[in-house]
């Protein structure tokens, strides 16, 4: 089986799409209103990993995703 080689995007192709910077390095966060006051918070670093959660109060929402984040690094 041949490996997939996966190039990484740079901050600025990421920053285009996910524009809000996370406080954890290399990661960046989009948050999006999918209807009335319900929120979609996703973060996506330079390697297209995304991680991502949905609910009413996005403040929440990005501290929830980042701690998950740092959970995945340790």
């Amino acid at each position: 089986m041949m490996k997939k080689v996966i190039r990484p995007l740079t901050v600025d192709q990421l920053t285009q799409t996910h524009p809000r910077k996370s406080k954890l390095e290399g990661w960046r966060i989009r948050i999006e209103e999918m209807s009335n006051e319900v929120y979609k918070v996703e973060a996506k670093d330079v390697y297209g990993r995304i991680i991502s959660k949905a609910g009413n109060d996005p403040d929440k929402l990005v501290i929830e995703v980042e701690e998950e984040i740092d959970g995945m690094n340790r």
